[in-house]
């Protein structure tokens, strides 16, 4: 049994003191003077103490084990959990990816149009006069290219799309009924 004790403590199944505990239970009963079995009792309760203290050990040890294998059932169901958010995500970049370069609108210009980044700091594209007036009216938006540390306009529609697949994707939309932009409310 010493063996098996060391070998619990060294998988951390049962602490030091446990162990001690354990050990202190499964010591033989005191015996009579003259030898004949334990205190009080004859040689069917040294036996069944001896099967008690057995059992005891034999529970304890397979509560350590089951804690263990609930702790470890835990860190698997925890890594699965970061492994499908990590799959999702991909997808989800993937998709703003393909919208993205299907619909993004190239008029390079000399205005520069100024937007919020994710990471809360300005941001500009140069832009020429008709991409400028559709992101005023709201008929296009400001959204994060994953392919590119650049954003890209692309169109109301293309954008609508785009923020069923991730609404923070979407730096610059301007309209009443869109979430992102500049407000019209101190206007009139």
């Amino acid at each position: 049994m010493q063996n098996l004790r060391d070998k619990l403590l060294k998988a951390g199944l049962v602490t030091d003191k446990q162990a001690r505990e354990a050990a202190r239970e499964a010591k033989p009963p005191k015996k009579h003077r003259d030898g004949r079995g334990t205190v009080g009792e004859g040689k069917e309760g040294a036996q069944r103490e001896r099967e008690e203290a057995l059992s005891a050990e034999e529970k304890q040890r397979r509560e350590a084990f089951a804690a263990r294998e609930a702790e470890l059932a835990e860190e698997r169901r925890k890594e699965a959990a970061k492994v499908a958010e990590a799959r999702m995500q991909s997808e989800r970049a993937r998709r703003l990816r393909q919208l993205v370069q299907a619909h993004r609108i190239d008029d390079p210009g000399a205005g520069l149009f100024h937007y919020v980044r994710r990471s809360g700091k300005i941001g500009r594209l140069a832009l020429g006069p008709g991409t400028q007036k559709l992101l005023e009216s709201g008929g296009a938006a400001v959204v994060e290219d994953p392919g590119s540390p650049d954003c890209a306009v692309v169109p109301a529609e293309a954008a609508r799309r785009i923020y069923e697949v991730d609404p923070q994707a979407i730096r610059f939309w301007h309209g009443p009924d869109k979430p992102i932009g500049f407000s019209d409310a101190g206007e009139g």
